[in-house]
């Protein structure tokens, strides 16, 4: 019997600004491999993930199936080809996607001048539009909310998110903060855990309940 499939985002984006600079979204892709990790065997896992997460993988978990994305638009597309590909499965989108782009150039921009002023524009919102691709996958979605937000703020946020989205699990969480508070939010209510470790376990158990 075949297992099912499960996609999982890892790492950051990076939004190329002219042909050697661009705007990246801070991420290890730690937590998406730790996910990948528990989850093989119970699913046919494939990471898609930044140079620098499919590095990590390729040291921690050599078996684990991996490709690389760049920029927002390119794991979009990415995405989207994976999901359509291999329907009814679980995407875990736990990569850092950079909410913004320049118009690229594939020239360079000057250096050394006193000033430089960008105009950056909305990326597209990738999550927002996973459920058009494939609407029967189990989708758990990650929100990582400032520091200085509340329990409470962070709650509002990710339950707004967990229904815009059609998410079936949110993971969320402060930035800088995994080790000491995160929650995991369905449409049943909201989990709240001390630390990372705690609360992936939780939602990897939670996926494989779902399969």
């Amino acid at each position: 019997m075949s297992l099912r499939p499960a996609l999982v985002t890892a790492g950051g984006t990076r939004n190329p600004i002219d042909a050697i600079r661009a705007l990246s979204a801070g991420s290890t892709g730690l937590t998406g491999i730790d996910l990948a990790e528990r989850l093989t065997g119970q699913f046919d896992v494939r990471l898609l993930g930044s140079t620098e997460a499919c590095l990590r993988a390729r040291l921690a978990s050599p078996a684990l199936a991996h490709s690389e994305f760049g920029s927002t638009r390119d794991l979009m597309v990415k995405m989207e080809e994976a999901l359509r590909t291999r329907p009814g499965g679980v995407l875990i989108h736990s990569a850092a996607v950079g909410d913004y782009e320049a118009a690229a150039t594939d020239q360079k921009l000057p250096s050394g001048q006193a000033e430089m002023l960008l105009r950056l524009t909305p990326a597209p919102k990738i999550v927002d539009h996973v459920r058009e691709w494939d609407p029967g996958l189990f989708l758990v979605s990650f929100k990582a909310g400032s520091p200085g937000w509340s329990d409470e703020h962070l709650e509002a946020v990710a339950r707004a998110q967990l229904e815009r989205t059609g998410s079936d699990l949110v993971f969320a969480n402060r930035l800088g903060q995994l080790g000491s508070s995160c929650m995991l939010l369905d449409g049943s209510g909201t989990r709240r855990f001390a630390g990372r470790d705690a609360a992936l376990a939780a939602l990897a158990e939670r996926v494989i309940e779902a399969r």
